[in-house]
C-alpha cells in the first residue's frame, strides 16, 4: 500500500515527457461542433456508443446512456448549458467532450456535464488517436465557449483526458487515488485471493469467524428488484448521516436533485445502465451494502454505507472480498474502488490510479478567481475547517454552502 500512496503523491511532481509539434497536430480536415440539448446527443447516439467501446477503460461517466439519464433528469430544473465537444476527421467523429457551463460564486465555470454527480471527467476518443492531439484540436472551442475558467474535475492520469492535458495544463489542487483490482490479471478469484497478504486473509477470516458464532454471514447480489431497491435508500441515508457525524459535506449531497437521480437506478431497466447491488448480512441483518454500475466489464462501486452497531468488525473490509468475488463470478475485467484512496480499500485493492483536477483561467476574472480563491483562500480554508471540532464545522459548512435547489 505504501508504494502505491507515493506513487500518488509523487504525481504532479514530475516533468512531463515532451512530444513534437507533429505529434501535436491532426491530419486531415478537422472541425469541432457544439452539442447542446438531449435532441442533438441522440442524433449522434449511434457514433458516440461506437466511440465508447473504442476509448479508455473508465470512461461510464462520459457513456451516452450516463449523459442521456442526466439531461432528461436536469428538465424541469435549473438546467446547465450543455456544452459537449465533438471533434470530426474528415467527416468522421473522433472525440466527445461533454461538458457544461455553470454559473459558481458569479464565476462562469466550463466543467463536467454531470457534474457533481460523475466520479471522474474523461474525454472519449477514437482508437489509435494521440490524445493530446485530439485536445488541442478541441481547446480553441474551449476557449471561446464564454466561460471565464475552464475545470476538469478528478481526471484519471492513465485516462485518455489525463494524457491529453499532461503537457497541457497542469494539475490544480490535492491528489488524489483511486483504488482498483484489475480482475484479468488472474483467472479466478481463488488465484486473486492468494495474492493477498497472509496476514491480511487471517485477520479477515478471524473477524469473520467471529461475526458467525452468533449468526451466519450471507452476501447478496442484486441486478434488479427489491435488494437493489433497499441497498440504494440505505446507502443513500446511510452517506448522508455519515457526512453529518463527520463534519463534512459533498457537493453532490448537497444538490438536492441528487436523491432524484440516484432513485432512477432503484429500476435501472428505464435508464440502460447496468446496476448492481450488494449486501452483507448477518443473521438476515444488513451491515454493508455497497451498489455502483457495470460498464465496458468494470465493476464502478458508487455508494456504500455499514452497520455504525458494527464498526469494530470492519463490514466494510470484510465486504470488499465478496463484493471482488461477485465481480469475478461476473465475469468482469475490473473492479474500480473510486476515490478517495481510503486505507480500507487497499486491504483487497493492490494498485490506485492518480486523480486529480486541472484548471485553466481562459478570462480575466478567471485568473484572478483561479489565484485568489482557487490556489490561496480555498486551500487556507479547508485547512482551517478541517482543524474544526465536528459540531463546528459541519454548521461551518451548512451555513456557507447550502444545498443547491
Amino acid at each position: 500500500m505504501s508504494a502505491v500512496l507515493e506513487k500518488i503523491s509523487a504525481f504532479g511532481t514530475h516533468a512531463r515527457e515532451a512530444v513534437s509539434e507533429d505529434e501535436t497536430r491532426l491530419a486531415g480536415h478537422v472541425g469541432t461542433t457544439l452539442v447542446r440539448t438531449l435532441a442533438g446527443m441522440v442524433e449522434i447516439e449511434q457514433e458516440w456508443r461506437q466511440l465508447e467501446s473504442e476509448s479508455g477503460e473508465a470512461c461510464l461517466f462520459q457513456s451516452f446512456d450516463w449523459c442521456a439519464n442526466f439531461a432528461r433528469h436536469a428538465k424541469g430544473r435549473e438546467q446547465d448549458d450543455f456544452r459537449i465537444f465533438t471533434l470530426r476527421r474528415d467527416g468522421r467523429l473522433i472525440a466527445i467532450l461533454p461538458l457544461a457551463t455553470r454559473l459558481n460564486q458569479g464565476i462562469r465555470v466550463l466543467t463536467g456535464m454531470t457534474e457533481p454527480f460523475q466520479q471522474y471527467t474523461d474525454m472519449l476518443i477514437s482508437r489509435g488517436e494521440r490524445p493530446e492531439a485530439v485536445f488541442r484540436a478541441i481547446l480553441p472551442a474551449l476557449k471561446n465557449a464564454g466561460a471565464d475558467y475552464l475545470h476538469l474535475g478528478q481526471v484519471r492520469q492513465s485516462s485518455p483526458l489525463g494524457q491529453a492535458v499532461a503537457n497541457v495544463i497542469r494539475p490544480a489542487g490535492e491528489v488524489d487515488g483511486a483504488p482498483y483490482v484489475q480482475l484479468s490479471d488472474w483467472p479466478d478469484f481463488e488465484t486473486y485471493y492468494q495474492s493477498v497478504k497472509s496476514k491480511t486473509r487471517k485477520n479477515m477470516r478471524n473477524a469473520r469467524n467471529r461475526l458467525e458464532r452468533d449468526a451466519p454471514l450471507t452476501h447478496l447480489v442484486a441486478r434488479e428488484g427489491q435488494v437493489l431497491a433497499d441497498v440504494i435508500e440505505r446507502s443513500f441515508e446511510g452517506r448522508e448521516a455519515w457526512l453529518e457525524r463527520q463534519g463534512l459535506t459533498s457537493r453532490a449531497f448537497r444538490d438536492s436533485g441528487f436523491a432524484e437521480f440516484v432513485n432512477l437506478f432503484k429500476e435501472p431497466a428505464g435508464t440502460g445502465i447496468q446496476t448492481i447491488a450488494f449486501s452483507l448480512q448477518h443473521g438476515g441483518k444488513p451491515i454493508a451494502d455497497q451498489w455502483g454500475f457495470i460498464h465496458n466489464g468494470r465493476y464502478y462501486a458508487f455508494i456504500a454505507g455499514w452497520d455504525q452497531d458494527y464498526e469494530e468488525a470492519s463490514p466494510g473490509k470484510l465486504h470488499l472480498g465478496n463484493i471482488i468475488e461477485a465481480c469475478y463470478d461476473a465475469g468482469l475485467s475490473a473492479a474500480d474502488f473510486m476515490i478517495p484512496a481510503a486505507r480500507y480499500k487497499f486491504t483487497w485493492a493492490n494498485d490506485a490510479v492518480p486523480v486529480c483536477d486541472h484548471v485553466m483561467p481562459l478570462t480575466v476574472r478567471g485568473h484572478i478567481h483561479n489565484a485568489l480563491w482557487l490556489n490561496l483562500i480555498r486551500p487556507m480554508a479547508k485547512q482551517v475547517a478541517y482543524a474544526m471540532p465536528t459540531g463546528m464545522r459541519s454548521l461551518l459548512f451548512r451555513l456557507v454552502m447550502p444545498s443547491r435547489q
